[in-house]
């Protein structure tokens, strides 16, 4: 049985695949040096991140000095003092007559 062009087409698809992974991007010199230059970079972005959150509290801190804080209410119901059971059965007292039976 013949494979036809099948295993020419997958060795120039292997190939295009090959040079593709070897044109990609190379890291260049030495690893020591890749590694203390990212700690250093590592180490900056944390200093940075670090100056924000100081900032944003002390900021937090100096507005806090003014604000006016409101305390929730105990015991007042947005309901007008009714209990759930009352909200619930409100509208119960109407349809007691029917006892969910449908009339046709």
């Amino acid at each position: 049985m013949s494979r036809g062009d099948k295993r020419d087409r997958d060795r120039s698809k292997n190939q295009a695949k090959q040079l593709a992974k070897s044109k990609a991007q190379a890291k260049t010199g030495n690893p020591l040096d890749r590694n203390a230059s990212d700690k250093a970079a590592l180490e900056a972005k944390i200093a940075m991140k670090a100056a924000q959150k100081q900032a944003q509290e002390d900021g937090m801190l100096a507005g806090s000095q003014n604000k006016i804080v409101s305390s929730k209410k105990v015991g007042a119901s947005g309901a007008g003092g009714k209990d759930l059971d009352d909200i619930l059965n409100a509208g119960l007292s109407a349809m007691s007559g029917n006892k969910g039976r449908k009339k046709f």
